[in-house]
């Protein structure tokens, strides 16, 4: 077979030399961490290795990872002698202390901190390797070669070694007293640094820290039990203590709704009883983002993959694929991927988290259709893989339809579904208010209610609360100032987003098709919602469909006013 990667012309640019870069490949494969945690008794062994895997297709992968730990743990980098001597690294090392530490490094290191006095003789001795058996090999084989000369030839010959090694004693000596009797401790720590860092030079074999913890997603023979590289001996502990800062920092800005709670619970049992669940909510309510939420705050333990349109099985795996890190295979057959994808989930170890799920359902020629994505979840539950489907009521819908056109049995499913969570179709004002905050931080309480009292209002609900601050933020950055203002927002609502939504309601006010039940706000609170000096929101309810106040199609600066 020819190869088409190589060409003798030099002087023409194909693009496609470069398609096998190693740059190309980002992140730990998934697969290949699976066969390491495989190995590993220890739960939260297993968690932080998935953790870092997770890490590794971030943002500047494990790179990031590594300047972040030396940058955040300074005072942990070091051997185990510098971290039990505990000295700041303004300070300096006695000579006892020197030797303790120094007997850590590398012997390739050592050379570089001998103290006042040690002559090389001595300096060898201490490091543990001293050739004094090398020396009287050498001695002997002198000793052969010089019986076939006369006495006095061999006399003359000892007396002018013995003169040169005394001549070499006396320079050892003089070398010697110019070496300090301390040393500080920021050059210890700046040599442990530059090898994590991988600046060491070629001299040194040991692996930079991003190496390191490539290794230890990796590499077998990695003990966890012993810390860490010589250079980094608390390295587990820290990144243990990462992993709960990083949890932390996640779940810190995150708001907690009333229906977010549920979702999180029912994730919860999901990971604890290694079941398959369904969530069922409404669009727009804010499911996705509670789901979403929940995995970035369990990286050890959970995937977030949106299923795919279409029926064909090559789309479907490889979106799984990219969500657990085994890339996009785009010469890999249906599958060699769907093998990978399961070599990762089998173990036991990660939740998959599965959007959009009523795609999972035949798409085309819904009623003779056969659904081989549901049936390869059901295949996954039957083995303890933790899956959670999270889904619109549509999903009930295209069962339903499997069940009566298609003659499918659905009877498995439901008796293999452990938990089916009913969201509810919408959010109280107080948890409205709780995400336009999270949206619009610098905002002030009547902006926030209006906001809050818009989306209750509006067909696109919480995400009416994102378009208007988009737009708000967007009005601010023309007008030249950092923080969204109430004139920003009246201008956003006024001049985009309201009649955005007026024309949206109006081209589905005579079509067929159900839409959320939208509840009138109570009077109290529309009233306490004013802008200043402003009137009330123009928005109306008259039973179940959404009605906008009649303005002037030409003069949307009107509405607010």
């Amino acid at each position: 077979m020819s190869n088409t990667r190589t060409t003798n012309d030099d002087s023409v640019l194909h693009q496609n030399r470069f398609a096998s870069s190693p740059e190309f490949e980002r992140g730990l494969l998934g697969n290949l961490v699976a066969k390491r945690a495989s190995m590993l008794d220890n739960k939260a062994d297993r968690e932080l290795i998935w953790f870092l895997q997770y890490l590794s297709h971030q943002e500047g992968g494990l790179a990031a990872v590594a300047t972040e730990l030396l940058s955040k743990y300074p005072q942990r980098i070091g051997t185990a002698a510098m971290l039990t001597i505990g000295k700041a690294a303004t300070k300096n090392y006695s000579a006892d202390e020197v030797r303790s530490v120094r007997s850590d490094l590398p012997r390739v290191f050592r050379r570089d901190f001998r103290l006042r006095g040690e002559t090389r003789r001595e300096f060898s001795r201490l490091l543990c390797m001293a050739d004094r058996l090398a020396g009287e090999s050498e001695i002997s084989r002198e000793a052969m070669a010089l019986a076939d000369y006369s006495m006095e030839e061999i006399s003359r010959r000892e007396e002018e070694r013995a003169a040169k090694r005394t001549a070499e004693q006396v320079r050892d000596r003089e070398e010697a007293a110019k070496y300090p009797a301390t040393y500080p401790v920021s050059t210890f720590v700046g040599l442990c640094r530059n090898v994590a860092e991988g600046n060491a030079g070629s001299e040194c074999a040991d692996l930079p820290l991003e190496k390191e913890l490539s290794a230890l997603c990796l590499d077998p023979a990695w003990d966890l039990a012993a810390g860490g590289p010589w250079y980094f001996v608390g390295l587990v502990h820290v990144l243990r203590d990462y992993y709960r800062q990083w949890i932390l920092t996640k779940g810190k800005d995150i708001v907690v709704t009333e229906l977010g709670v549920r979702v999180c619970e029912t994730l919860d049992y999901t990971l604890y009883s290694k079941s398959m669940t369904l969530i069922e909510g409404d669009a727009r309510t804010g499911k996705t983002f509670s789901a979403r939420s929940w995995c970035e705050q369990h990286p050890g333990q959970a995937r977030f993959v949106e299923v795919p349109t279409g029926n064909d099985d090559k789309t479907f795996f490889r979106a799984i694929a990219r969500g657990l890190g085994l890339g996009n295979f785009q010469q890999y057959k249906a599958l060699e991927i769907r093998e990978r994808v399961e070599c990762v989930l089998l173990t036991g170890d990660i939740l998959l988290c599965l959007d959009e799920g009523h795609r999972l359902w035949p798409e085309v020629n819904l009623t003779r259709g056969f659904p081989k994505r549901i049936n390869w979840v059901m295949s996954m539950a039957n083995q303890s893989v933790p899956i959670c489907i999270i889904s619109t009521p549509q999903f009930v819908e295209r069962q339903l339809a499997a069940r009566q056109f298609a003659g499918w049995n659905d009877a498995q499913f439901i008796g293999r579904l452990g938990h089916r969570e009913r969201l509810p179709s919408e959010l109280s004002l107080k948890d409205l208010i709780a995400v336009a905050k999270s949206v619009l931080p610098e905002g002030d309480d009547k902006t926030l209610r209006a906001l809050a009292a818009y989306a209750r209002t509006s067909a696109r609900y919480l995400a009416a609360i994102d378009a208007i601050v988009k737009r708000a933020r967007y009005v601010a950055g023309r007008a030249g100032h950092a923080d969204v203002t109430t004139e920003d927002v009246r201008r956003a609502m006024s001049e985009a987003v309201i009649p955005s939504d007026t024309m949206l309601v109006r081209a589905l006010e005579n079509t067929k098709t159900p839409h959320r039940r939208i509840l009138p706000a109570p009077a109290p609170v529309q009233s306490e919602n004013q802008f200043p000096e402003r009137g009330t929101l123009p928005i109306s309810n008259s039973g179940s469909r959404l009605e906008f106040s009649r303005q002037p199609e030409g003069d949307a600066s009107n509405i607010l006013k």
